[in-house]
């Protein structure tokens, strides 16, 4: 699936806010802001936190703006940049995981990543079910499933995301996938379907 259709109006405010301009900042703020805290709930159920993070994110780029490199693909940048802060964040809250030589990875694993993209009330028995299914996936391959059927990223751009091959992230996809089916064993035929009400009811 292609990027967002106005990727294009994004690069151009990116490129308006690096030179100082606090509207084009605002709107990239503002068109953008859901995406993110999205992506954050992938990482923690308190929204607060969410909240915090993204702020300082934006602080931090409006501070730095004048080094930032220009880009055709700003939510690409923002969503990689937050991922970013929240692994961070993460070893300064938790300083004891360091200690025990937890890496990134096993960070991100660690951390709640339950979905929750659609509202319960609007869920039917069966995407209830698919949302269960979901659930149970390593944190990896709901990341991946969050940002190819929830924010339609292509695999190569998940793979920057995520800072893998974008090997790695057809073949987290494979594994995900074929193991909803195996949950999900009534709902096969109807599991494309289903994940693509993720993007339209959320």
């Amino acid at each position: 699936m292609p990027v967002p259709v106005d990727e294009p109006l994004l690069a151009e405010l990116w490129s308006r806010f690096k030179t100082g301009d606090e509207h084009a900042f605002d709107q990239l703020v503002e068109l953008r802001y859901r995406v993110l805290f999205n992506y954050g709930t992938r990482f923690t159920k308190d929204r607060d936190y969410i909240k915090d993070c993204i702020q300082d994110l934006f602080l931090e780029l409006w501070e730095r703006r004048e080094r930032l490199v220009d880009t055709p693909y700003v939510t690409i940048y923002l969503i990689k940049a937050l991922r970013n802060n929240f692994i961070r964040q993460l070893k300064h809250d938790k300083p004891w995981l360091n200690s025990q030589g937890v890496e990134e990875d096993t960070l991100v694993e660690n951390a709640n990543v339950e979905i929750d993209l659609i509202n319960a009330e609007l869920l039917s028995e069966q995407e209830q079910a698919l949302r269960r299914a979901i659930e149970q996936l390593p944190p990896r391959q709901q990341e991946v499933i969050f940002l190819k059927f929830y924010e339609g990223l292509s695999n190569e751009e998940i793979a920057q995301i995520m800072d893998v091959e974008r090997q790695t992230v057809a073949n987290f996809l494979y594994r995900a996938l074929s193991q909803m089916k195996n949950l999900l064993p009534a709902l096969v035929v109807f599991l494309p379907f289903l994940l693509r009400l993720f993007k339209k009811l959320a």
